[in-house]
């Protein structure tokens, strides 16, 4: 039996018929004490009222609840937040609370609901109670609710034309007391009585007493100009006619006193439901005083425009309480800006170069310091704001103040000193070339002097060890003659003496080595030169060299195709190779690589200029590269010297390299060393081109330089000064702007300081960063970024040990200035 619900109406009848099977409270007949007294009470009021029961906050509201959710879905049994789910982020803090323990109670509350099939804007007054069981635990809620929307309708409409009717009074307040204070003439004109009420201002501004002046619309056409009424009639006529809601014109008026007045009359014209106008008000604005104060502001500026053109100065004025910069018409064509329209000194500000802003400023903020009252003189590099064009200006001014202290204005003069400042420029720009100029002939001075003094050196010491090497041969000869003749003299049962014998034949013989190698230095040693294809040469070489390298060195080997033929010594040239390998594996203890590649090769008449005795023309290049340890620069100077070793004492004699510089010095060609410690060595050897009768000549016809252009700026990275100042120079003169590094972290700040860099053209080895690292920095910052790498290794060398990848673009040193313009070039242009 279910006895709570007798007398329940059409809700009991409802729980009767709902299917609770699976609901989260279960059957009604099982239901808790406490919720059958909750649902007896809701279902005898009148009261819209529900019961929002357990953790499922299920539904069961009464039949006075079945108004407010309108046309929604039946909620008996149903989750309380999906009956309410377009309003639950609004609610459920509230019942929260009710389940917490405490009551709440509010009127009035907006809600958006959904109750008819689209969204309606409502206000409900609400009590959400919590319900308790016998032990006293919150178990449910009971929500008692009314609707106010209609009450708050009623209320906001009552307000609302209260609030009008004082805003209407307000506003009549405000134009009778407008019209007492103004000196204009103000009317207000009735059209159905055709009556016109003037204010105070047609007495204080025009003569007329009110009391005296025919309060109608032709009175007012009758005073104004012969020559401007007709017009002034029509256009007000068809403003009243038509359509328009306002009307304006511009004629003379009479005054009592016979004169006429410039007036700019306005009117507003108001119209009833159907259209038709009823009523204008306006105000006439005498216009008399303006006209004159502007015929003399116009005369002022004519003056102005005429003095300013002549000095050449541009007049300025700060409104520092508005912050407002105020420029005269001439200043357009000085500086670009236009004058018709006042910009703030922030805007003003952002038109100025970066780099002269806060100085500018802080001249500006101290000239409008009440304290400082500085005088404000600053230069700084604008842009015009119509022309987009980069002045310098030269400004100067001083700031207003009033009694108290406080700045009301700054005024000043502004200059154009754009050309000053060019010139100055030029100047500056022509002192550093020639100081560059100078420089770089004082170091080209130097280089030769010294490559002359190192020359003379090799020369000194090759004529020396020339002369040592032929008496020590002529003294070895006589040695090793009597040695000979003694060793056939002596008695065969007597091996001790035998033994001293060979011994001493030993040592001649180990020194007869020594002064041919002192005779390879000074270019003494007999030659047998043929034409030779040093591509056949260095593969037929491969088995011997690999047997002096050992396991742990690996050796590869680069040929160019088309390579030309030489004129040399076989013997000799294979003996330097074997000794150039053999110091690559003493340089690489623990292994490494060596590559032996040719190249053609051209010297023009700048390279012959700058290595005395290195004749210009066309040579064929063997470089051999180590990942050895390398050598510092003051071992490389010394590296060709008779003697000088860096090897333990026992381990070398230290003429191995001044055999080679002895052979490619007799052989006609050039050697060269690069080296960087820990970096490996190159040893390049140039042996001039075989001009036999199947190798004639390429002819050389000089092509113009492909030149930069002037907004092309590059950073060159570069640890030695000398090559350094060599790459400046040649980028300078062929048309690039330049700046300079001598090392990774200069250019990193170069790089952020100067986002219009183009090119980073580094050498490949350097202390600390080297280039590789250096391009990969800089081409995450700026991916857009060109980088031309340089080195004295082989651009098959540094490739294949791993430095650089393959598809970067690389010059080898030495290049020439030709060579280092096609090759920027080609880089900028990729």
């Amino acid at each position: 039996m279910m006895r709570f619900l007798e007398g329940g109406g059409v809700q009991a009848d409802a729980i009767r018929a709902l299917d609770w099977t699976g609901n989260p409270i279960g059957e009604p007949g099982q239901w808790p004490v406490a919720l059958k007294h909750a649902v007896s009470l809701i279902l005898a009021s009148r009261f819209p009222q529900c019961i929002v029961w357990g953790q499922a906050l299920i539904t069961i509201p009464n039949e006075a609840f079945l108004e407010i959710l309108g046309d929604k879905p039946n909620a008996m049994g149903r989750p309380f937040s999906d009956v309410w789910s377009e309003v639950w982020f609004s609610l459920a803090p509230i019942v929260e609370k009710a389940f917490a323990g405490d009551a709440t109670y509010i009127e009035n509350f907006p809600l958006t609901i959904d109750r008819h099939g689209y969204p309606e804007s409502t206000c409900f007054t609400f009590c959400y109670s919590p319900i308790r069981d016998e032990s006293g635990k919150v178990v449910g809620m009971l929500d008692t609710v009314t609707e106010t929307t209609a009450q708050m309708k009623l209320r906001d409409e009552i307000a609302q034309r209260t609030e009008a009717e004082t805003a209407l009074a307000a506003v009549e307040e405000r134009y009778r007391l407008a019209g007492k204070a103004t000196n204009d003439a103000v009317w207000d004109w009735h059209f159905a009585s055709n009556h016109v009420i003037w204010n105070e201002a047609l007495e204080t501004t025009h003569g007329y007493k009110l009391a005296e002046v025919d309060p109608t619309g032709e009175w007012w056409i009758e005073h104004i100009h012969p020559d401007d009424r007709d017009r002034v009639n029509d256009s007000i006529h068809a403003a009243i006619d038509g359509t328009a809601d306002a009307w304006s014109d511009e004629y003379r008026f009479c005054r009592a006193n016979g004169n006429y007045a410039a007036i700019l009359d306005r009117g507003h014209v108001i119209r009833d439901q159907s259209g038709k106008a009823v009523r204008m008000i306006g105000a006439m604005l005498d216009l008399t005083e303006r006209q004159r104060t502007r015929a003399e502001l116009a005369m002022n500026e004519e003056r102005l425009r005429l003095a300013t053109q002549a000095a050449e100065v541009g007049f300025w004025d700060v409104d520092v309480v508005h912050d407002i910069l105020i420029w005269p018409p001439i200043v357009k064509g000085m500086f670009g800006i236009s004058p018709d329209v006042p910009v703030s000194m922030g805007d003003y500000y952002s038109g100025l170069h970066p780099d002269d802003r806060e100085a500018t400023s802080q001249a500006y903020a101290a000239a409008a310091d009440p304290e400082r009252r500085a005088v404000y003189d600053v230069e700084y590099r604008t842009v015009g704001k119509e022309d987009g064009i980069l002045r310098w200006v030269a400004a100067k001014g001083r700031g207003v103040f009033d009694e108290d202290g406080r700045c009301l204005r700054v005024i000043g003069t502004a200059i154009d000193v754009t050309e000053r400042k060019r010139s100055e420029a030029q100047l500056l720009e022509l002192n550093e070339h020639l100081e560059r100029r100078v420089a770089t002939a004082i170091a080209e001075r130097e280089q030769i002097e010294e490559a002359l003094r190192q020359s003379q050196k090799m020369e000194a010491v090759g004529q020396l060890t020339g002369g040592i090497a032929h008496d020590f041969n002529n003294m070895l000869a006589v040695i090793i003659g009597s040695l000979d003749l003694l060793s056939r003299r002596l008695p065969s049962d007597d091996p001790r003496a035998r033994r001293y014998v060979d011994a001493a034949l030993e040592g001649a013989a180990r020194a007869t080595t020594l002064t041919q190698r002192l005779l390879a230095f000074s270019r003494q040693q007999p030659l047998n030169p043929e034409v030779l294809d040093a591509n056949k040469l260095v593969p037929a070489m491969s088995d011997l060299l690999a047997h002096s390298l050992g396991t742990d060195i690996r050796l590869g080997t680069v040929l160019a195709a088309g390579l030309w033929r030489t004129h040399a010594d076989r013997n000799q040239l294979e003996n330097v190779i074997l000794n150039l390998a053999v110091n690559a594996r003493d340089a690489m203890p623990d292994g490494g690589r060596l590559t032996i590649e040719t190249q053609n090769a051209h010297f023009d008449e700048r390279y012959s200029a700058a290595n005395l005795g290195v004749p210009a023309g066309q040579y064929v290049l063997i470089a051999m590269t180590d990942t050895g340890s390398g050598m510092a620069a003051d071992i490389i100077a010394k590296a060709f010297d008779p003697f000088f070793t860096t090897k333990q004492v026992g381990k070398g004699t230290g003429l191995g390299l001044s055999q080679v510089y002895g052979f490619v010095k007799q052989s006609g060609g050039h050697v060269k060393i690069y080296s960087e410690p820990s970096q490996g060595t190159t040893v390049k050897i140039y042996l001039p081109r075989f001009l036999g009768e199947d190798a004639q000549p390429e002819p050389f016809a000089p092509q113009p330089l492909p030149m930069g252009e002037h907004q092309e700026l590059v950073l060159v990275v570069e640890d030695e000064p000398a090559v350094r100042e060599f790459s400046v120079a040649a980028l300078k003169e062929l048309g690039y702007q330049v700046l300079e590094a001598d090392g990774a972290l200069t250019a990193f700040r170069l790089l952020d300081a100067h986002p219009e860099v183009t090119l980073l053209f580094t050498d490949i080895v350097m202390p600390d960063i080297n280039g590789r690292k250096l391009a990969d920095e800089a081409l995450r910052r700026r991916p857009e970024l060109k980088v031309l790498f340089t080195s004295g290794y082989t651009r098959n060398a540094v490739v294949h040990n791993g430095v650089v990848d393959p598809g970067v673009e690389l010059i080898s040193k030495p290049f020439t200035i030709e060579q280092l313009a096609a090759k920027v070039r080609a880089v900028l242009e990729s």
